[in-house]
């Protein structure tokens, strides 16, 4: 598989990321942290409500933009996303261009836990290791990118899922990726607007692809959406939830805009 520099370069160092974990803290270890760890909230009560879902990101740079935060109160964010309307937290816990930590995570789901919001871990992932280590540190749903996987790395990766109770997100950019995470028994789609090999983003990726998602599945619209007018479109076309981080993390008005951002009402 060919990728642009940039995935290329984040693949690469989460492997071999992956493999320093796997001797730090092996996962025999994680999975018996497991058998006495409390389930997270359930990812998908996000979706019992009339209005377009807000999931909230924190990340403190991206691909795309570079640094956007170095120094993150995750307490403050939290509290703010939430008092404010937000659905669920995303968590970015990718190091080379997101600057993240899974520390992130066990953070982040600790202070989620006290108003039972869903956590949704937002990495690169590549290995079933990386599901049961963000089972373990709390996450409710984690982020499945089809493109940076094989179809039979695609389909253990969603069996481990299943086996850790935590909810798959998983994320196309294509009708052939589409295709293939329709195949699997998932609940949950998500559509990105960025092209990963590019970082370009345009919002018709959904508009194509989300009235192609059956109904009975939950839509996650993500990327290039800035303001209630890009929420709005979403919803045209069927998106039950929407994801957004860096337009709040840049706000004057962080409040405000969670509010707007989180009172959409869905149109299917």
């Amino acid at each position: 598989m060919k990728y642009g520099p940039v995935l290329e370069d984040i693949l690469l160092n989460k492997s071999r990321l992956i493999e320093e974990s796997k001797r730090h803290n092996p996962i025999v270890k994680i999975e018996k942290l497991l058998e006495t760890t409390n389930p997270p909230p359930e990812f998908k009560s996000i979706f019992h409500s009339d209005s377009v879902s807000l999931i909230a990101e924190i990340k403190r740079s991206s691909a795309s933009a570079g640094k956007i935060f170095a120094n993150l109160n995750l307490n403050e964010i939290v509290s703010t996303y939430v008092e404010n309307g937000a659905s669920a937290i995303s968590i970015l816990t990718e190091k080379t261009r997101f600057s993240g930590d899974i520390n992130d995570l066990t953070e982040v789901s600790s202070i989620t836990k006290l108003s039972n919001t869903p956590t949704l871990q937002k990495d690169f992932v590549i290995d079933e290791y990386q599901v049961v280590e963000g089972r373990a540190n709390g996450a409710s749903a984690i982020l499945v990118i089809v493109s940076i996987l094989s179809e039979q790395d695609f389909k253990k990766i969603i069996d481990t899922c299943k086996s850790v109770n935590i909810t798959p997100l998983v994320e196309v950019f294509t009708e052939e990726e589409l295709n293939l995470a329709l195949s699997v028994d998932i609940e949950v789609i998500g559509i990105n607007n960025r092209n990963l090999n590019n970082l370009e983003t345009s919002l018709k990726v959904f508009e194509n692809l989300g009235p192609k998602v059956p109904k009975e599945k939950f839509v996650i619209a993500e990327s290039g959406l800035k303001e209630v007018q890009d929420v709005e479109l979403m919803a045209e076309y069927g998106a039950d939830a929407v994801l957004i981080g860096e337009s709040i993390l840049k706000s004057n008005d962080m409040p405000s805009l969670i509010n707007q951002l989180s009172s959409v009402k869905k149109c299917k």
